[in-house]
């Protein structure tokens, strides 16, 4: 079968079940499980569905980057890229220092990554501070605020405040998307007001994204692309990820292409 009608196939089953499941897929298309995978990751990479552990889910009707996905969706999809990612910029942080990771799903990543040795995580993410809660020598300052349960992130006045506050020497950050023209967006100016109040309390800023996040435009710009120090993403040998990462790096942007595996 051509991939192309594949996919179409696919993309209709997810849209009318809501999700389905690789095994499944690859029964009823009779092709192997590493054809499905490869297939789901075609079409995530397009917007089309969202990517899960086992299979896929729809997105919904008119989602390009301008909903909130809930936590446990955006943390099933593209796992292996933004491990790699998170590994990368595991190796800018140094014992001591004072780091600020946003609610993110790669961001999740990193904390998952980091070594109980002394240094102090300021977070908006309640999965970042349950992952770091029993890490004895680090200290995590919870910005507090209004609770996003699906987004297992805190906004609002009190978020704000604490971030304001605080003296933060890296931020380790992701977005909804990557536009070259119009810059950094989010899906809501809930999220978009604290991600750009992290970044105006850091004295460096490192953009985790990976390449699906180009070229995308979500609901609220909050942020021109050079307001990154640094921009971490997985390797990719495509023609327009690469035009892509030129024009960030002239910008005066340090780009580092995250070794896959």
């Amino acid at each position: 079968m051509i991939a192309t009608i594949r996919q179409r196939q696919i993309l209709h089953r997810v849209t009318d079940a809501g999700a389905a499941r690789v095994a499944d897929l690859a029964r009823d298309l009779e092709v192997t499980e590493e054809t499905i995978r490869r297939d789901l990751k075609t079409l995530s990479e397009r917007g089309m569905l969202a990517r899960t552990h086992g299979g896929a889910v729809a997105l919904e009707e008119g989602d390009d980057g301008r909903i909130e996905l809930p936590y446990d969706t955006r943390d099933a999809t593209r796992m292996v890229e933004k491990g790699a990612i998170a590994r990368a910029a595991l190796r800018l942080i140094e014992p001591g220092t004072v780091i600020a990771l946003d609610a993110s799903s790669t961001a999740c990543q990193l904390a998952k990554l980091l070594p109980d040795q002394p240094m102090t995580v300021v977070t908006n993410s309640l999965v970042v501070c349950t992952l770091l809660a029993r890490r004895e020598r680090i200290e995590v300052v919870c910005t507090g605020g209004t609770l996003d349960a699906e987004a297992m992130a805190f906004g609002g006045l009190q978020a704000m405040r604490t971030l304001e506050a605080m003296n933060i020497a890296q931020l380790f950050f992701s977005v909804r998307g990557v536009d070259l023209k119009r810059g950094l967006s989010e899906a809501s100016d809930r999220h978009a007001a604290v991600k750009l109040q992290m970044l105006e309390s850091a004295q460096r800023r490192v953009l985790l994204a990976d390449t699906s996040k180009l070229g995308l435009a979500s609901t609220v710009f909050f942020a021109p692309v050079e307001m990154a120090d640094r921009m971490i993403v997985e390797a990719s040998d495509e023609p327009g990820v690469l035009e892509a990462l030129d024009e960030v790096h002239r910008r005066g942007v340090s780009v580092e292409r995250a070794a896959m595996g």
